[in-house]
């Protein structure tokens, strides 16, 4: 029986063959004929139904991946089985390198049912990436969706890579300080003198429109005291 589905899957291989042409996110022929080729295999080792040597797959990742591409097959060909997550079939690599990293080199492949987008993930030398299909001359472009594994192992890559670059920034400040202790010394008094210059200028600005909301009610009074006695000397000239 398994030989019969595997022999099958090479059936479909042949005649998918012929069929790649421009392949465009949206194409509902290609989605169709691409899901009649990945989803029999689910659950195969995609090495022994050579998944990544199929035209439809390798001529989309050479085009996707340029020279990103024979990196990320060396890791994605230690993948063990070819996956699906609702409409979202792919590989994920198992390959964990001999010595400990901050941040392991991970790849996986994706393609989109509803789609028909192709995606890759690949975190590699503690940098993570994505490279997708897009639509040419597209205004927006389409964000692909990762399964959970792949999109687990992304969000803790790039964590871990942002605590890396932030502890490598504070390294090299303090070896800035230790090289020119003098103008770091500078730089820090001027920035304490700067900060002492600006509270006073806020405090005596706060006490100016005090000064001015307290004097505000006495010059009223004043105003109106001159207005009667204006009124009271009219008043005895009239007499």
């Amino acid at each position: 029986m398994r030989t019969t589905k595997i022999a099958a899957i090479t059936l479909i291989c042949l005649f998918l063959t012929a069929c790649v042409s421009s392949l465009l996110i949206g194409n509902k022929l290609q989605s169709k004929l691409m899901w009649s080729f990945l989803k029999p295999l689910v659950g195969f080792d995609p090495n022994k139904v050579n998944l990544f040597e199929a035209p439809m797959i390798k001529d989309r990742m050479t085009v996707l991946l340029g020279d990103k591409y024979e990196p990320t097959m060396k890791l994605l060909r230690t993948a063990q089985e070819i996956q699906q997550e609702g409409a979202l079939f792919y590989v994920a690599s198992r390959y964990a390198p001999a010595k400990a990293q901050a941040i392991t080199d991970k790849a996986g492949l994706v393609w989109n049912k509803d789609t028909n987008q192709m995606a890759v993930m690949l975190i590699k030398d503690g940098t993570p990436e994505i490279f997708s299909e897009q639509i040419e001359n597209a205004k927006e472009k389409i964000t692909p969706v990762l399964p959970k594994e792949l999109q687990t192992a992304y969000d803790k890559a790039q964590a871990a890579k942002q605590a890396l670059d932030e502890k490598q920034k504070a390294l090299n400040n303090l070896q800035k300080m230790a090289e020119n202790p003098l103008e770091a010394a500078g730089n820090a008094v001027k920035n304490k003198v700067d900060n002492q210059i600006q509270q006073t200028k806020d405090s005596a600005t706060q006490k100016v429109d005090e000064k001015l909301q307290q004097a505000t009610p006495e010059l009223n009074t004043d105003e109106l005291e001159l207005e009667e006695a204006l009124k009271r000397e009219a008043e005895s000239l009239k007499k």
